[in-house]
């Protein structure tokens, strides 16, 4: 049973408004457009894992996806987690194209796209040492893990899977994202003594779910220009920043598009920008509006958690208004 989902990843989030909101330099324009295409794609091969996993019986494990927890003052991530009476499997998704030559003595892999050739760390390894640092979570929780394997995923359809040593712990740890299920049977079929209790498992699952830590990306340690911030409503129709509020409409000088609640979503930019927290004032300023008792009454009818009163009251982001969709 599916016990989380994966969230979309907030760094993501975070990078589209960059993109969206500042002027940047030429070097730090594509450098962050270059990362929000990896992110995309790294999401997209984690999607497609969740869809096969989806589809073989998986009424004997608890499941959870995109999980981050806190472990001796750092974190460890995982895609997707299974856990059964007799065995844990951690499987790490990754959507490489092109040939990948896998190394595991060495600690690398090589893949070749369009003629260039690129270093990756081992994605063998990397999840040998997910799957080690979720036992010693467990033990420190004081938790008996059963046996932990893992699986490295290959969504990327065109990819090519190479085996260059023929070594075996390629061939028993790699495999495209269709083969999964037929790995987790193979697993499946070599352990037998159950280990934990479901009782346990619902513990343990507990306890990731309750430790679970989203990356957020640290704006402030990005070198942004903060004083070349795009401020005003973005147009819902044709993505032009400068919305005018003209009689209870949001009205788009470049493509007449009128929305009601096109400022939503610069309020969400603000909060991501400058942190959960906004003025009447700072709002004015933000959607480029003259009037602070409009942008009061704006702020308010998005029921927003407030303190303070009057000119001191200050906004954040609640229960009904979700900063992360």
């Amino acid at each position: 049973m599916i016990e989380k989902n994966r969230d979309f990843p907030r760094e993501i989030t975070v990078l589209k408004t960059i993109l969206r909101r500042f002027t940047l330099n030429p070097q730090l324009q594509s450098e962050l457009e270059s990362k929000l295409s990896r992110k995309l794609a790294g999401y997209k091969g984690e999607m497609e894992l969740d869809y096969h996993l989806s589809q073989f019986d998986h009424t004997e494990f608890y499941i959870l996806h995109d999980l981050r927890i806190p472990h001796n003052n750092t974190h460890f991530q995982i895609d997707s987690l299974l856990i059964s009476n007799t065995f844990i499997l951690v499987i790490d998704s990754k959507n490489y194209a092109g040939i990948l030559d896998f190394y595991p003595e060495f600690n690398y892999l090589l893949q070749t796209l369009n003629g260039i050739e690129k270093v990756y760390p081992d994605p063998i390894l990397q999840t040998r040492t997910q799957a080690s640092q979720l036992k010693s979570f467990l033990i420190k929780n004081h938790f008996s893990p059963p046996p932990i394997e893992f699986l490295v995923s290959i969504s990327n359809s065109q990819a090519i899977i190479r085996n260059p040593g023929n070594s075996q712990e390629v061939k028993m740890r790699v495999c495209k994202t269709p083969a999964v299920a037929y790995k987790i049977q193979s697993f499946n079929d070599k352990y037998h003594n159950e280990v934990l209790s479901t009782k346990e498992i619902k513990k343990i699952t507990k306890l990731l779910l309750k430790s679970h830590e989203p990356y957020i990306p640290d704006i402030s340690s990005m070198n942004l220009p903060m004083d070349q911030i795009q401020k005003g409503v973005q147009c819902p129709g044709c993505h032009q920043i400068g919305m005018k509020k003209i009689h209870g409409n949001w009205v788009c000088d470049k493509c007449g598009h009128l929305s009601k609640d096109a400022h939503i979503d610069a309020l969400r930019d603000f909060f991501i920008i400058y942190g959960p927290a906004i003025t009447s004032r700072q709002f004015s300023d933000f959607l480029n509006i003259s009037s602070i008792h409009q942008s009061k009454r704006l702020l308010s009818s998005m029921e927003l958690d407030s303190i303070g009163t009057k000119k001191g009251r200050v906004y954040k982001p609640g229960k009904s208004f979700p900063l992360w969709d």
